[in-house]
């Protein structure tokens, strides 16, 4: 697979969509599942006899949605899940037990030899295989599976050192939040605005930490077997909803790997009907990645044309000048117009080293075209005032004076060969 495939379709470390991770709460479909499990819990709190149930209620809702939201960033969805997905109702129940056998294991360990170190490596263990363990009990929805000491340590080999990385963000998370509920706690007190902004807090870093989670399943997604719904192409298109339908489809051509078939799709396109500036650059890139010279040298010629005659942009036609001729040091325009064309934008705007390269071959390809003094006399200027090369700038004048003393140019070829002898004699 091409480097431009491989850039296309890399998928990056969980630490660095830290904001998006941040963000993700944010999105409506959680933002709708936090405010309606708030109002329950709110609901809960203001009534006396049946308000726990709707506490816990409030939290089931919260959880198995986290749950949901885990699986579906493991499944290759980066926007939150708006249909239920296959946790159930019981994923609150199995969290707790999970936590609590865990609890148990640690406080065993000490009953039974009584060490603080052993204690403590326990504990260790199980802080860094917590990750492992509400993967395994979202992937597969089995308490059992998620208790598996084997599994914990086999995502953790399978994924490395970005697993670690991600159980750090997750208790850098864990400390947010305490701090986070501790200043709402401290502001509002008991009141009921304190205990529901602490619960939406709660929500909000639960949801942010279940997306990382997945996201860690989907990064490594081949190496831990996790089957994907979303394909490449599909991501490809969702992370740019701005770009173009072709550039879109472009993009979904290109991460799965079929860059070939991205610049078939273009250049039918080109053919057709004619690119946008978007598309002739990602065209053109294509092209340089692949290695299609002789294709991106005749787009160049193609396409300064069009941006000199059609779309009127000067500027951009002599960058697209100045990258074909660091490709090809030979490069000329398709016409011999569009040399002096060019050279006159680039001397505008003194990019000296365009114009030298394009109107120093000139004379030899086009012996006696009408543009050649006024080509060389560019040449000459910008050999003097780029390079401060008085030398060959006076030289190329010289022969312009010899060879076409009538011309309409002839008074500046005076003046400058008159400055140029003065400094080159001084």
């Amino acid at each position: 697979m091409s480097s431009i495939a491989r850039d296309s379709s890399r998928v990056p470390p969980v630490w660095e969509r830290l904001p998006q991770i941040f963000g993700y709460p944010f999105k409506t479909a959680c933002l709708t599942t936090l405010g309606l499990a708030a109002i329950l819990y709110l609901i809960g709190m203001m009534v006396p006899l049946l308000g726990l149930i709707l506490v816990i209620a409030a939290w089931v809702v919260l959880y198995k949605f986290a749950y949901d939201v885990l699986e579906a960033t493991a499944r290759g969805w980066m926007d939150p899940p708006e249909i239920q997905r296959k946790s159930n109702s019981w994923v609150l129940v199995k969290t707790f037990g999970l936590f609590v056998l865990l609890g148990f294991a640690v406080t065993g360990i000490a009953m039974v030899t009584g060490s603080l170190a052993l204690v403590a490596a326990a504990a260790l263990f199980i802080v860094l295989a917590l990750p492992a363990a509400i993967i395994t009990l979202a992937m597969s929805n089995s308490l059992m599976s998620a208790l598996n000491p084997g599994t914990w340590i086999s995502i953790m080999r399978s994924v490395g050192f970005p697993y670690f990385i991600a159980s750090l963000l997750l208790f850098m998370l864990s400390v947010s939040q305490g701090m986070a509920e501790s200043l709402v706690a401290g502001l509002f007190g008991p009141s009921l605005a304190g205990h529901v902004g602490v619960f939406l807090i709660g929500g909000y870093f639960l949801i942010a930490s279940f997306h990382l989670m997945g996201y860690l399943v989907y990064q490594h997604h081949d190496m831990l077997g996790v089957e994907q719904e979303v394909t490449a192409a599909d991501r490809a298109r969702a992370a740019n909803p701005d770009l173009s339908p072709l550039l879109q489809e472009v993009e979904g051509l290109v991460a799965e790997g079929g860059v070939d078939e991205a610049i078939e799709r273009l250049q039918k396109e080109l053919r057709q009907s004619g690119l946008q500036p978007e598309e002739h650059e990602r065209y053109r890139k294509l092209l340089r990645l692949q290695g299609r010279t002789e294709e991106f040298l005749a787009h160049s010629r193609e396409y300064i044309s069009t941006l000199l005659y059609g779309l009127e942009q000067p500027k951009k036609a002599m960058s697209i000048a100045e990258e074909a001729l660091r490709v090809d040091a030979g490069f000329q325009p398709e016409h011999p117009k569009q040399v002096r064309d060019l050279a006159r934008l680039a001397d505008q705007y003194d990019h000296h080293e365009l114009v030298i390269r394009l109107t120093s071959p000139f004379g030899k390809q086009n012996p006696k075209h009408p543009h050649l003094p006024e080509n060389y006399f560019l040449g000459a200027k910008a050999l003097f005032e780029g390079r401060g090369d008085e030398q060959k700038a006076l030289k190329i004048l010289r022969q312009l004076q010899k060879h076409f003393p009538d011309h309409e140019l002839s008074e500046r070829v005076d003046e400058l060969a008159e400055r140029a002898e003065r400094i080159a004699a001084s």
